[in-house]
C-alpha cells in the first residue's frame, strides 16, 4: 500500500515539474530578443593652442551631479569614450570653469556610426574654439611588422609645418603640411634594436624648429619594446600659436589609438 501511494505521488510530481517547463519554454518562446546593440568609439582630443587649459567633458545633455568626476583630458591628449547613440552630445568645460552648467566651454553634438571610430579634434584658441572629426581606418595590426604606424595633424595656429624624424630612421615624415591638415599613417620602426624615437617639427616657411619630441622605446632594464607603441596606430599633434618670429608657442605630443 505504502509503495502504491509512493508511486502515485511520485507520478503526480513528475507531471507538474513536466507542466511547469512547458510553460516556462512557451513563454521564453514569446519573449522578445533584445535588440544588438553596436556602441561607436569616440576620441576626444584636447589641442586648444595655448598648450596649457585642460578639459573637463560630460556626455550628456542634464545638469551632472558630481562636476568632480567627469572625465579629465589634460592639454595635448586625449580620451576615449564608448556609446550606442549615433548623435553624441558633448560637453567641454575648462579648467574646472563649471560654476555656470549653461555656458560650457564647448557645446555640440557630434554625429557617429554604430560600430565606427571616431576622433574629435578640439582646437583653435580659448576665444575661438574650432573642431574636426575624423572617420577612422585604422590600419590592421600584424605581429610580423615591428613598427609603429605615426600620423600627423597640424593643428599650429595657420602655418605649414614639416616634421622630422631623427631616430630611428633620419629623413622628413612630412614637408609643408597645411593647417588642419592630417597626414597619412607613416611606418616607423619600433623593433628591439630601435632605442628610442626622436622628431622636431620645424616651421616650414623659415626652417626655424619649433617643437621636438622624444619617446623611449626599450623599456629601462629591460630589452621590451614600449607597448604603447609596438604595433600600434598613433597620432602626433603639433599645437600652438605664432605671432611672429621669435615668438612662437608650439608643442609635439601623441596619441594613441587603441
Amino acid at each position: 500500500m505504502f509503495q502504491t501511494i509512493y508511486k502515485k505521488v511520485f507520478v503526480t510530481l513528475r507531471l507538474s515539474t513536466v507542466v511547469v517547463w512547458a510553460v516556462f519554454g512557451l513563454v521564453s518562446c514569446k519573449k522578445e530578443m533584445r535588440e544588438e546593440i553596436y556602441p561607436a568609439s569616440l576620441t576626444i582630443v584636447n589641442a586648444v593652442n595655448d598648450n596649457s587649459s585642460f578639459f573637463s567633458a560630460y556626455f550628456g545633455e542634464t545638469r551632472p551631479k558630481i562636476f568632480n568626476r567627469l572625465a579629465y583630458i589634460k592639454s595635448g591628449d586625449a580620451m576615449e569614450y564608448g556609446t550606442n547613440k549615433t548623435t553624441q552630445p558633448v560637453r567641454i568645460f575648462r579648467n574646472y570653469d563649471t560654476m555656470n552648467f549653461d555656458r560650457p566651454f564647448l557645446q555640440t553634438q557630434v554625429n557617429l556610426e554604430p560600430g565606427g571610430i571616431f576622433t574629435h579634434f578640439i582646437y583653435g584658441s580659448t576665444a575661438k574654439p574650432l573642431q574636426k572629426t575624423i572617420k577612422e581606418n585604422l590600419p590592421a595590426r600584424s605581429i610580423n611588422d615591428s613598427v609603429v604606424n605615426l600620423r600627423i595633424i597640424n593643428l599650429f595656429d595657420t602655418r605649414p609645418v614639416d616634421v622630422v624624424q631623427i631616430e630611428p630612421v633620419a629623413g622628413t615624415m612630412v614637408s609643408d603640411l597645411a593647417y588642419e591638415q592630417l597626414s597619412d599613417f607613416i611606418k616607423v620602426p619600433a623593433n628591439a634594436a630601435v632605442g628610442s624615437f626622436r622628431f622636431e617639427v620645424r616651421d616650414h616657411a623659415t626652417g626655424v624648429v619649433i617643437a621636438s619630441i622624444a619617446e623611449t622605446n626599450i623599456l629601462p632594464g629591460t630589452r621590451t619594446p614600449n607597448p604603447q607603441w609596438l604595433f600600434k596606430a598613433r597620432t602626433m599633434l603639433v599645437t600652438g600659436s605664432w605671432t611672429g618670429p621669435g615668438n612662437i608657442n608650439a608643442r609635439a605630443t601623441t596619441i594613441g589609438h587603441f
